[in-house]
């Protein structure tokens, strides 16, 4: 019993600490992911905004509902050949038009050429968890 604790213990304080380790490198590299997508963002070579939802994966993009960081208005959005990630922060020059299949006025598109940088949701919390 004493000599499987004495296995047990050790081996599980080990799995903690590279857990920890781990977890940390990943917040530092996400938000260094951050830093160098803000650098980008005033350049003024684009909008920012965030992918709220996506709604829709098919072969040749995806559909989404998008939010604009500097106003907060929401958009529907078509990503041409891109399945992007919910959550993510793109900056982008693109621009909207009518969407054929919605009927709604205002879609914006956006095709691979037009997302001059983008990071995962989890680079803003994690920039975040670092400055406190």
């Amino acid at each position: 019993m004493y000599v499987a604790l004495l296995v047990i213990v050790p081996v599980a304080a080990v799995t903690v600490a590279l857990a920890v380790r781990s977890r940390r490198k990943r917040t530092a590299a996400l938000a260094a992911q951050w830093g160098a997508f803000q650098q980008h963002r005033s350049s003024g070579q684009g909008q920012v905004l965030q992918v709220t939802r996506v709604y829709q994966h098919g072969r040749r993009g995806s559909k989404a509902v998008v939010t604009w960081c500097d106003n907060g208005r929401q958009q529907d959005a078509w990503f041409w050949n891109w399945h992007v990630p919910a959550g993510a922060y793109l900056l982008v020059n693109a621009s909207s038009g009518y969407g054929t299949h919605s009927h709604n006025p205002n879609v914006l598109y956006v095709q691979p050429g037009q997302v001059r940088a983008w990071v995962p949701g989890q680079a803003a919390r994690a920039a975040q968890r670092l400055s406190r």
